[in-house]
């Protein structure tokens, strides 16, 4: 009989969650039951992971917060890890099989129970059994195995205008165009972190690449976003372009996920839905292509921004039997001195609506400058953003050193949060080991 683990939430929406659901669907599938403990750590639950078939984790950021301090990196790279959630999960939490709600929404128990019924039944018997699942129900449609045809790479401002070329190109063409909803990642004016930068370039990947294709709808704005170019720049890794070619640069044991794009095309107008190949577009636009020698430089940007691989642990200096582990991890990018600093995990970045860029031409595009991580030193970046302190944001207003701006803060959606697990090299063992951000935005009302 296989075995399911399940590490419980002990409040009352886990009692509820094992009671109504997780009981009923393991009896239903014949799947023997196991309740982790309230002292399992990181070993332990190495341990469940290598004797279970399944172990599924309530990662519901809510009340203790036991269950994470169980949790390891190994959960979030192992198939037979499942996730659910009725919150939305740390930033840092990415997994192969999960059901949880993207920032500012919430899921029921019966939302979470639904998804493991459907997920065991495919996993025993190798099919949905008719049933209709939809990668846009389990809250993690990058981790979908059978995404839309194609993944469409717009600029928010034009929504409106993609939406009705993605429609008229579903007519044509008989084929699904994946949109990513708006503030699916982040919100227009969010003040964000240069890794949550990197994060979302990195889910982003995971969305084309469950499409396979990537059409690239070109405005008169797309080149001023840093996340629209930031999708044309994997698209040109991901199918290739003059010696770029992707690799797993992690630790990804051959997933399906690493197959290249079957194509990257441009839209050949708003009004038409003609596409035009990625050479012809590119000479058309002329777009400068990335040099070979930035390939593995974004590679170390994916690898410490992947929500599937990222560990902000590593800002720790490993001691110990650690150093051997670190010294493996190295050759991934992880502990470069570029990634474990202050600059890149904590110290926020602020985007100011006048020095963003306005229609930046295709052809002066920098691929270099979009790469580049800025230090601390207060200036203007080459999206228009500018380092901050939580502290300054605290205040409600910060001044832009660009263009002497003062802008105006607001916290208007709560918290986002982020896993660290807590090392035995640190001073501080009491830390929380789930640490909360507020969302804050540049008001531009």
């Amino acid at each position: 009989m296989p075995r399911l683990t399940f590490f419980d939430l002990p409040n009352d929406s886990g009692q509820d969650l094992l009671d109504k659901w997780v009981k009923p669907v393991c009896r239903r599938h014949g799947v023997e039951l196991v309740v982790a403990g309230p002292d399992e750590n990181r070993a332990t639950a190495m341990l469940r992971q290598a004797t279970s078939r399944f172990v599924l984790w309530d990662c519901s950021v809510e009340g203790p917060r036991r269950v994470y301090h169980a949790l390891n990196m190994w959960a979030k790279c192992k198939r037979n890890n499942l996730f659910v959630s009725r919150t939305p999960l740390p930033r840092n939490v990415l997994t192969y099989h999960q059901c949880a709600p993207i920032h500012g929404n919430a899921f029921s128990n019966a939302q979470l129970g639904e998804w493991l019924d459907r997920h065991l039944f495919t996993a025993l018997r190798g099919d949905t059994g008719g049933r209709d699942v939809r990668p846009d129900d389990l809250g993690n449609y990058g981790q979908y195995d059978k995404g839309a045809d194609y993944f469409l790479s717009f600029r928010g401002s034009y929504q409106r205008e993609a939406e009705r070329w993605r429609d008229r190109f579903q007519l044509d063409r008989k084929l699904a165009v994946r949109m990513v909803p708006p503030n699916e990642f982040s919100y227009p004016t969010e003040v964000v972190t240069q890794q949550q930068m990197w994060e979302g370039v990195s889910r982003l990947r995971y969305e084309m690449q469950a499409a396979a294709r990537l059409i690239v709808l070109s405005t008169d704005d797309y080149f001023d976003s840093f996340w629209t170019c930031s999708e044309l720049l994997l698209g040109l890794w991901l199918h290739g372009w003059d010696g770029w070619v992707a690799k797993p640069v992690a630790f990804r044991g051959g997933r399906p996920g690493w197959r290249r794009l079957a194509s990257v095309d441009f839209a050949e107008s708003l009004e038409g839905t003609g596409l035009v190949p990625l050479q012809d577009g590119m000479r058309a636009l002329s777009i400068p292509g990335p040099g070979p020698q930035l390939t593995v430089r974004l590679a170390l940007l994916i690898n410490n921004g992947d929500p599937l691989t990222s560990a902000p642990e590593t800002q720790v200096p490993p001691s110990g039997p650690a150093k051997l582990v670190a010294r493996f991890a190295r050759k991934f990018g992880f502990y470069h001195p570029e990634f474990m600093t202050d600059d890149f995990w904590n110290r926020v970045r602020v985007p100011c609506p006048r020095c963003k860029p306005h229609h930046r031409r295709p052809q002066d595009v920098d691929w270099g400058l979009h790469m580049l991580l800025p230090d601390s030193s207060p200036a203007v970046d080459y999206y228009g953003y500018f380092p901050a302190t939580w502290e300054e944001l605290d205040r409600g207003a910060v001044r832009c050193p660009g263009c002497g701006s003062e802008l105006r803060l607001v916290n208007r959606r709560g918290v986002r949060t982020i896993w660290v697990p807590i090392m035995t090299t640190e001073a501080d063992q009491d830390r929380p080991i789930i640490q909360e951000h507020k969302v804050w935005e540049v008001d531009t009302s």
